[in-house]
């Protein structure tokens, strides 16, 4: 009995210590420890997937603490489907996420517009809410919700729109601690795990990740070909 419980104890510590690292709180701040870099260094195009270069999509990160399943899963998800993808971040310099994965940035905030792009996705993580006020990224919001292309979001980063002022009126979801953001900010929060409205696309957390890349890469083939077809 007495090692049975020794063994549950140690099962349980292990599982609390990794939950943080699929967590969208402020409750995993800190400067993340890169124990790991991407394979691709200078752009987010630089990495080869043997499919043909497609339309841009560009990823918008916190510099330190966003949150590598989010960003991982949907980069994957875009590329294997023949996206290319960029990533901006506050600045050019390498962005670190809450696990370790280490990013060099195409475009700062300020370089970066959503013209051009036929998506623009806000990352979240621990590290969104460097994100919350700032006016770049307010700016790159606005862009794309007034845009033609896709505008979406996860975890911590539906707060970046709802105080852009582009959800207001709009359903959607975020990680439960942006909810009263949300609602500040005009929109109907509904905490599902996805919620599409319009052109815009919201998602809950790490957790949603791979049904959140499966919904925008449906919703950028409905787009691409009803602009193919006009």
């Amino acid at each position: 009995m007495t090692r049975f419980v020794k063994q549950f104890f140690v099962i349980t510590l292990a599982s609390l210590l990794c939950l943080p690292l699929a967590s969208c709180g402020r409750e995993n701040g800190g400067t993340a420890k890169v124990v790991g870099e991407s394979s691709w260094e200078e752009t987010g195009a630089g990495e080869s997937t043997g499919v043909e270069a497609g339309p841009t999509v560009l990823l918008v990160i916190a510099q330190e603490d966003f949150q590598d399943v989010e960003f991982n899963t949907v980069r994957h998800a875009l590329k294997s489907a023949g996206y290319t993808v960029s990533v901006a971040a506050e600045e050019r310099v390498p962005a670190v996420g809450v696990s370790g994965t280490r990013v060099v940035p195409d475009f700062s905030l300020s370089e970066a517009h959503a013209k051009g792009h036929a998506a623009v996705i806000f990352i979240g993580g621990p590290g969104t809410p460097s994100l919350f006020d700032s006016g770049e990224a307010h700016r790159l919001a606005r862009e794309a919700a007034q845009g033609e292309g896709l505008l979406a979001a996860i975890c911590l980063a539906p707060a970046i729109l709802a105080r852009a002022g582009v959800l207001k009126g709009k359903r959607a979801t975020a990680y439960p601690t942006a909810a009263e953001d949300l609602e500040v900010g005009g929109a109907h929060y509904t905490g599902a795990a996805v919620e599409v409205d319009g052109n815009i696309v919201t998602a809950q957390g790490p957790e949603a990740s791979e049904q959140f890349a499966g919904i925008i890469l449906e919703r950028l083939r409905h787009t691409m070909g009803r602009n193919g077809s006009d």
